[in-house]
């Protein structure tokens, strides 16, 4: 097994959160813990990032999907329900397109279907600053597109703690090649597909992953739920309680059907 992952809870569904770009399991924390009580959840920091630093990798789409299964394959879970945030989401899409066997439902939380123009053009201002100026003002900026200013003053956003402890939180050639990952992405043809009970979770704030995305995503998988909240990009985090409730009705309807 390439890659150290978290295991809590013993419930009979297991949950596999991905992460999106920065890669750290430690986002999922406070969810991971909250729904431990009744389901085993599992999370991992994907190539290059935290306990999984040392990992050399490509950092592809086909990789994180390919280290995914072979978690599950490890954990001995045959089916799991997959949360995927952000580029997380995408790799969802991925484990859910390619391998549906492994996969019982689907939560898209915060992620889109298409990296099309609007997508490039943040990707490419980041890119930019990451090359030109260095991680610190990838950081700030990544945190000001994450954190809208309609709501700075939210205590729960912490946008000003952020941008005073911004830090790397991979290598920068990690960083770089992460950040290449989702270009020329776009499954929409395949999305109708979807076989498994979906749930799409898009903020009406979200700068990174737009709110459009997730209102296609719902449109192309059947019978897909959409969920709007608010609460910037890291609204999992920003909004936990109602990201929690949405999500755990979402699971528990799942053994009413």
């Amino acid at each position: 097994m390439a890659l150290a992952y978290n295991v809590e809870g013993s419930g009979k569904r297991t949950i596999l959160c991905v992460t999106g770009l920065n890669g750290h399991a430690a986002f999922w924390n406070g969810l991971r813990s909250a729904l431990s009580d009744t389901f085993t959840v599992i999370s991992f920091d994907q190539r290059g990032c935290g306990a999984n630093g040392d990992v050399p990798g490509k950092h592809t789409l086909t990789e994180i999907v390919a280290d995914a299964i072979e978690i599950l394959d490890d954990a001995e879970v045959e089916k799991a329900i997959v949360i995927g945030h952000s580029l997380g989401g995408v790799v969802a899409q991925c484990l859910i397109l390619d391998h549906p066997k492994r996969c019982s439902a689907a939560i898209f939380s915060g992620t889109f279907c298409a990296f099309d123009w609007y997508m490039e053009a943040v990707g490419d201002l980041r890119q930019d600053l990451l090359d030109g100026s260095g991680p610190e003002a990838f950081g700030r900026i990544s945190a000001l597109l994450a954190m809208p200013g309609g709501n700075a003053k939210d205590p729960r956003y912490d946008l000003q703690g952020r941008l005073a402890n911004v830090s790397r939180k991979a290598p920068d050639a990690v960083m770089m090649a992460r950040m290449q990952a989702p270009y020329g992405f776009d499954r929409r043809a395949e999305l109708p597909k979807v076989a498994v009970p979906s749930l799409v979770i898009g903020a009406s704030d979200d700068l990174l992953a737009p709110l459009y995305q997730s209102e296609e995503i719902a449109a192309l998988v059947p019978n897909a739920e959409l969920a709007i909240v608010d609460g910037g990009h890291f609204f999992p985090n920003t909004r936990q309680e109602i990201y929690l409730a949405k999500v755990s009705e979402f699971i528990r309807s799942l053994d009413r059907d």
